[in-house]
């Protein structure tokens, strides 16, 4: 099992940086959320402002569970905000691009909230997925970044695949593991870049999954193009997260999601959009 907040440190200084991909956040090779929630922490180092606004990372090659260098330059610096761009690269190759713009603490400006967390059952009422596995005898997820989330799906179906296409959305409470929550606000942003990344995989999943075989192997698996992460307020104190993550669209060979994640007490915390690219399995 792995620790959010130890497995994204990094060392090093002055714009050249250093941080280890740990194997506990695999699924497929490194997940995209995760090396997010890296460069996210290398922009911080960076910059002389602590809160984040947005992350935008363009993937570009499949990293090792190794280590990875990380170079970090300023790209326009105001009074109140800061866009730092992160490079990522193993073995001198590139790995991830990002760009992050970090802000001051405090701004005023306009103040509006239309997205209201949608109307589900609160984590408490929910089971566990491994709660639920070990009720309906099913084997293990096959990758171990999940044992670093405790996660409590909205609608659990036990006919899986089910008999037919369901609408591509997934709902799920998560709280991560050993460690739920984390006073440094880079590493609580990190905890969105994960789940947002992560769902919308499993979102498209469930329009499909009826029309693959028996075993329930996929035909075909996505890796993300990239990731935009917007931060609107922050939580550290919420153990867990909901998010609504959806892929309304599917076709030639791209897959897209969009999702918003929330606190306990139903406080929209951030919204993101993903690209992904259809690839046989």
């Amino acid at each position: 099992m792995g620790d959010l907040e130890r497995d994204t440190s990094l060392s090093g200084g002055d714009g050249h940086y250093e941080a280890v991909l740990r194997e506990d956040w695999g699924i497929w090779g490194p997940n995209g959320g995760y090396l997010g929630a890296i460069l996210l922490r290398a922009a911080g180092a960076h910059a002389g402002l602590r809160r984040p606004a947005s992350l935008a990372v363009q993937f570009l090659g499949r990293a090792g569970f190794e280590p990875v260098a990380l170079t970090t330059r300023t790209l326009r610096r105001t009074r109140r905000a800061e866009a730092v761009a992160v490079t990522m690269s193993q073995d001198g190759r590139p790995v991830a691009e990002a760009l992050a713009w970090l802000v001051d603490d405090g701004l005023d400006g306009l103040e509006h909230d239309v997205a209201p967390m949608p109307e589900v059952e609160g984590p408490d009422g929910l089971a566990t997925f491994d709660q639920l596995r070990a009720e309906h005898g099913l084997a293990p997820p096959p990758f171990r970044f999940w044992e670093n989330l405790e996660h409590r799906p909205t609608d659990w179906r036990a006919d899986w695949p089910p008999p037919g296409p369901l609408p591509p959305v997934a709902d799920t409470w998560f709280r991560f593991r050993p460690r739920a929550c984390f006073d440094d606000p880079l590493v609580d942003a990190g905890r969105l870049v994960i789940v947002l990344d992560t769902m919308g995989w499993p979102a498209a999943t469930r329009a499909h999954a009826w029309a693959w075989p028996a075993d329930g192997a996929p035909a075909w698996v996505a890796p993300s193009l990239d990731l935009h992460v917007r931060f609107h307020r922050f939580a550290p104190a919420s153990a867990h997260l909901f998010t609504r993550v959806e892929a309304p669209v599917a076709t030639a060979g791209l897959l897209g999601s969009e999702g918003r994640a929330w606190s306990e007490d139903g406080t929209l915390l951030a919204s993101a959009g993903s690209q992904m690219l259809c690839t046989r399995a």
